[in-house]
């Protein structure tokens, strides 16, 4: 065991663990991290940038960095219903388009600039305790087992892990019936754009990112996937090309880079505690976003934004440990229901062909609509036009 106590613990090191740690770092807090991985890898994500993600990794010291790898400018979105009915619309603000292999090694990396203990191919297994005693995590790393003491503990582990399981965590007693897929492809430019198609039970977004390459990412019903591919990814996407004409055609013409696709099965679109066991849990531990919406990577970083400062004035003994449960709690849904609910109605549509079309065709006689749908499901309040 550490002799001497971190005043915080982050479990997990994505874009929302590598945001709280560096916030906290910078108020000179002594914080670790531990990431069940090792940079850089490959995980399903859209990796799509949404525009108030440039004022948030700015906050985090990471512009410089960011910009010598070079990312995708996007400045428009476009859904495509499987007979072709579209509809496109403008950005509030410039978005990116960065895969995770590069953005979450960046994060690493000026987390450890910053002064983060960062232990990598380090899994925690249990976490014990409360506020009022501190946290022994017991975590089990190349070397075997060991234990880290902590006043204060993030959850940062993504959308469902075994440490969710440790809590046992409510949503984990529902199956979720939804699988991601990802894969990133040599093809047909899709200059600022980032293109969502829709297909029968499912919908797949194509965006560039670094290296000339494009991002295919999608989520589909589980009945869906196993009835049309066997559980077969390869049959899967052969089904899913003749289901939308537009996506197929691309598709056809494009080259993978890396062979197989990414997946991840049980996507929970599905409320969840904020404050579990004294822990506080931000990014996709918290609640995931339907990637309809393209928030999920600018509220990761939002979230670890709000969970450090609140921690920080806890350390402070400025509030109380309840005041910090209250308060983080409220912030979160506060800064993230309209979003979570709205992506989740607006998934629906995608999901059904027969809805979207005409949905679609609406938006198209209203603009001011789309416009409305695509601010609402961010927080315009952080955009740099």
């Amino acid at each position: 065991m550490s002799e001497q106590p971190f005043d915080v613990a982050i479990i997990g090191g994505g874009l929302a663990g590598c945001a709280a740690a560096i916030h906290l770092a910078g108020q000179n807090q002594r914080v670790v991290l531990c990431e069940a991985k090792t940079y850089p890898h490959h995980k399903v994500c859209g990796e799509f940038m949404s525009p108030e993600c440039g004022v948030l990794l700015d906050e985090l010291g990471l512009t410089t960095a960011l910009q010598a790898a070079q990312p995708a400018s996007i400045q428009r979105v476009a859904i495509i219903a499987p007979n072709g009915t579209t509809w496109e619309s403008k950005l509030p603000g410039a978005a990116l388009g960065i895969s995770r292999y590069t953005l979450d090694h960046l994060m690493a990396e000026r987390a450890r600039a910053c002064g983060v203990d960062f232990r990598d191919l380090t899994t925690v297994m249990q976490v014990q305790g409360d506020f009022k005693h501190g946290f022994t995590l017991t975590i089990r790393t190349t070397a075997g087992q060991d234990c880290i003491w902590a006043k204060t503990v993030i959850g940062a582990h993504g959308k469902r892990s075994s440490i969710d399981r440790v809590l046992d965590r409510p949503f984990l007693k529902s199956r979720q019936p939804f699988v991601g897929l990802k894969a990133h492809f040599y093809g047909p430019p899709l200059p600022g754009r980032i293109h969502l198609y829709a297909f029968p039970g499912g919908y797949c977004g194509l965006s560039e990112i670094e290296n000339d390459q494009v991002n295919v990412c999608l989520l589909v019903r589980q009945e869906t996937f196993q009835e049309t591919g066997g559980g077969s990814t390869t049959h899967f996407v052969e089904w899913m090309k003749t289901q939308n004409p537009a996506l197929g055609a691309w598709l056809s013409a494009a080259q993978p880079v890396y062979q197989p696709w990414l997946t991840i099965a049980q996507v929970p679109f599905v409320d969840k505690q904020a404050v579990i066991n004294d822990i506080l849990m931000v990014g996709d531990s918290a609640g995931v976003i339907a990637p309809v919406a393209g928030d999920g990577m600018g509220m990761a970083l939002q979230a670890g934004k709000i969970a450090s400062a609140l921690v920080v004035e806890y350390l402070a003994g400025h509030i109380s440990a309840e005041t910090l449960r209250q308060q983080y709690t409220a912030e979160w849904w506060r800064a993230f229901r309209v979003r979570l609910r709205l992506s989740r109605a607006l998934q629906t549509f995608m999901l059904r062909p027969r809805w979207l079309t005409p949905g679609l065709h609406v938006l198209n006689a209203v603009p001011t609509l789309g416009n409305l749908l695509v601010a609402h499901t961010r927080d315009s309040r952080l955009v740099q036009l």
